[in-house]
């Protein structure tokens, strides 16, 4: 698997995440959902910004890839809500609502405008990295970010 493929595999995932946080029948089921849903999108996003998106820059152009790293804060600022709202069942599913909405955006644009470009043109030695070995760095990077953020919710 190529990391255009892994993206998109990603993508497909984090709209399951959704369908199934709608679809919960119980605040529990919806509270493991949104912390599933936290670490998808950070290892997603940290994915992008440390390979992705540098290599992205030559091929697509500076302002594609800021109006992902914008969305990308979007994102960010919404998984931290969910987590510091993870008990309150009414807010955390508002902010699903929110986050939906700003990842479809993201995901319809990224793969309409920037994912085929780089398909063609970047190879894992413009990335620095395999994919595997990006996952498996991301993986490590993304529980430090989950506990940061679990931290943060728990001051």
């Amino acid at each position: 698997m190529d990391v255009i493929d892994l993206l998109i595999q990603q993508h497909r995932e984090v709209e399951a995440l959704f369908d199934a946080c709608r679809a919960a029948k119980d605040d529990a089921s919806r509270k493991e959902l949104g912390i599933q849903l936290a670490e998808a999108l950070t290892l997603h996003t940290t994915i992008e910004e440390r390979w992705v998106y540098p290599a992205a820059r030559r091929v697509v152009g500076e302002e594609l890839i800021q109006d992902s790293m914008e969305e990308h804060g979007k994102m960010t600022e919404l998984i931290a809500q969910m987590i510091r709202s993870r008990n309150d069942p009414d807010k955390l599913v508002a902010l699903f609502g929110e986050l939906e909405k700003v990842v479809k955006d993201h995901v319809t644009m990224e793969e309409r405008d920037v994912l085929p470009q780089l398909g063609q043109k970047v190879t894992e030695q413009d990335l620095g990295m395999s994919c595997k070995d990006i996952v498996r760095t991301a993986s490590e990077v993304r529980r430090e970010e989950m506990q940061k953020l679990q931290g943060q919710a728990n001051a």
